[in-house]
């Protein structure tokens, strides 16, 4: 008999997410969970109805609806991101890690390759990676358009990537991890690929109160607090961790005509 009153450890095996990610579902959404002490508590039962009646978020399919989101958009996504925060972001994560001349280096999340293309002139090779075909072959065509040919795309998950272990000098991700499912075991994952000595940096949304940006834009998390990165890049084996504010916002509107300026973090560690 499968045991009915569960702890937060066998509540993540549940979900098939870490704790950590759990605990992050627990502030968001209305999981049927009890407190004692400083213990949580969750039954079976009520879990697995949750998920099935979809009462908040069902992440495996949130995710699927996330990838549908960016296939619609492909098409337009570069004007859409020039209305977020424009080149400006791209050349201030350059500029604050610079990448080392006739290195390898990985886009996690490329989307249509914005990144992708800053990187390219200063290093060897880049490996750009997205989980959707849409985007990659926009990106494959402003690529071939501006004479980039260092740049090489690959359709991969983030929480399993197609990358080689140790095969990595740094690894770059730009408002990837707020579409995630499980954001530590992507964190882990690019521990993996980097070389000892490598550097992986972070950029994203800071924790906010929009609701609404995963009604209408399928994200799948509203930001992240600085503690929970620090914590998560400690937890993946990472040292020397940086999270600071970037100094610029992204910018989106709901379908009510409402625009906001959500602030943005950047975060830098390095693989021990």
């Amino acid at each position: 008999m499968e045991k009915e009153i569960l702890n937060l450890d066998e509540a993540s095996a549940l979900f098939q997410v870490s704790t950590k990610t759990l605990l992050k579902m627990l502030r968001e959404e209305a999981i049927p969970a009890r407190k004692i002490g400083r213990e949580w508590r969750f039954s079976r039962t009520a879990l697995l109805h949750w998920m099935a009646n979809g009462n908040s978020m069902d992440y495996t399919s949130a995710e699927e609806e996330n990838k549908a989101y960016f296939a619609q958009v492909a098409p337009v996504y570069d004007e859409m991101r020039k209305g977020c925060y424009g080149n400006a972001l791209r050349d201030l994560i350059i500029q604050r890690y610079p990448p080392m001349p006739g290195s390898n280096v990985a886009d996690i999340g490329t989307g249509t390759g914005y990144l992708a293309r800053g990187l390219a002139p200063r290093v060897g090779h880049v490996v750009a990676i997205d989980s959707s075909t849409a985007m990659l072959e926009v990106a494959g065509m402003d690529l071939a358009q501006g004479g980039v040919d260092n740049v090489h795309l690959v359709e991969g998950d983030a929480h399993e990537l197609p990358l080689d272990d140790n095969s990595q000098d740094m690894i770059y991700a730009n408002l990837l991890l707020h579409h995630l499912t499980d954001p530590l075991t992507a964190i882990r994952e690019m521990n993996r690929v980097l070389k000892p000595g490598g550097r992986v940096v972070l950029s994203d949304v800071k924790q906010h109160r929009h609701r609404w940006v995963k009604e209408e834009k399928f994200d799948l998390w509203m930001g992240f607090e600085a503690q929970e990165i620090q914590e998560w890049l400690d937890e993946a084996g990472f040292d020397a961790v940086e999270v600071n504010d970037v100094g610029c916002h992204c910018r989106t509107s709901n379908k009510a005509g409402m625009t906001v300026e959500i602030p943005m973090f950047l975060a830098s560690a390095q693989k021990q």
